[in-house]
């Protein structure tokens, strides 16, 4: 297939009118991320490759699917699975957060009830290369997404670059990632899928029980098994474009209202689309009269965003072919 002319932004967003220089400022750092050269697999079998600058006629597409809630603390704590949840909810500015499958999220409460949760898969690299284009296009973005009083000064540092870590994406909203450990970037991402075509061996890992021990999460053993298995066969890898982390599928089958029938669609795509979200909002219509916290799933009340948070999944998308001639 002919070599890829641009990178597309995460979901194909359009927060810059058509035809803006931003478009291809974010090309470039797809392009930097992915590199000039392919990185060979194990032994030179296989590859991850730029498909701007390597040709690959493309024989299939491989989606990386993961359970959004942190695998590792229900592990840690399977005897004790309300700890887990509370476990789960820590995101801010100065702790050690837990939020480590490329998927976080913030509750908004009222009265003491979860009144939403809003879950994001939004990465800082795409928030920073959109401020040094035009910081006023994300200060219209915050306010339009977080709160409309939001000023310059809240979201940016003493000497007026960006601050990821401002209180409008940490303590009082939320508008992308900003877990460091392990990282949740697109960056991150990306090193992964490099990193999985060669695990360190002479030769490819055989099976799940050969791949190097990584972190005790969904997303990195998912994304290791299935990009070092595309290698072994000798297949050039690479992301599916539009590159970036999804949420692909929310289920809230069993849960119920109140009255125990079952709930409505309470879910809002406000930046994505279906099947590939960026943004994605759980809140009861006030029509209802009830809160979230309200709502049971499997019988048990709702007391934290990670009961939602363990029925997203995450999505990384691939696709696989053979050098072309």
């Amino acid at each position: 297939m002919p070599l890829l002319t641009q990178f597309d932004t995460p979901g194909s967003l359009r927060d810059f009118p058509a035809g803006s220089a931003f478009y291809g400022r974010w090309h470039d750092v797809i392009n930097g991320m992915l590199g000039a050269t392919p990185t060979p697999g194990s032994g030179g079998v296989g590859e991850l490759y730029n498909p701007h600058v390597t040709n690959v006629n493309v024989v299939g597409e491989r989606l990386l699917v993961w359970m959004g809630f942190p695998r590792g603390l229900l592990l840690a704590n399977r005897d004790n699975r309300q700890q887990a949840f509370e476990l789960g909810d820590k995101r801010s500015a100065t702790e050690r957060n837990t939020q480590v499958e490329y998927l976080e999220w913030q509750m908004t409460k009222e009265g003491g009830k979860i009144k939403k949760v809003t879950f994001v898969t939004e990465t800082p690299e795409y928030w920073q290369t959109m401020f040094t284009f035009d910081r006023n296009r994300v200060l219209s973005l915050y306010r339009e997404l977080v709160n409309p009083s939001i000023t310059m000064a809240d979201i940016t540092d003493a000497g007026g670059s960006y601050n990821p870590l401002n209180a409008w994406n940490t303590t009082k909203g939320i508008v992308h990632y900003i877990v460091v450990s392990p990282a949740n970037t697109l960056s991150a991402a990306i090193g992964l899928a490099k990193d999985s075509v060669t695990l360190g061996r002479a030769t490819h890992a055989q099976d799940n029980y050969e791949l190097s021990p990584g972190a005790q999460t969904s997303a990195d053993p998912r994304v290791q098994t299935d990009v070092n298995m595309l290698a072994r066969k000798g297949l050039s890898v690479t992301g599916r474009e539009p590159i970036g982390l999804y949420m692909v599928a929310w289920d809230d089958t069993g849960w119920t209202k109140p009255d125990g029938s079952p709930v409505g669609n309470y879910w809002r795509i406000p930046r994505g689309r279906p099947g590939a979200a960026l943004r994605l909002e759980y809140e009861v219509p006030a029509s209802e009269g009830f809160f979230v916290s309200d709502i049971r799933i499997g019988g048990r009340p709702i007391t934290h965003g990670g009961h939602l948070a363990e029925h997203v999944t995450v999505m990384l998308g691939g696709i696989a072919g053979t050098r072309a001639a």
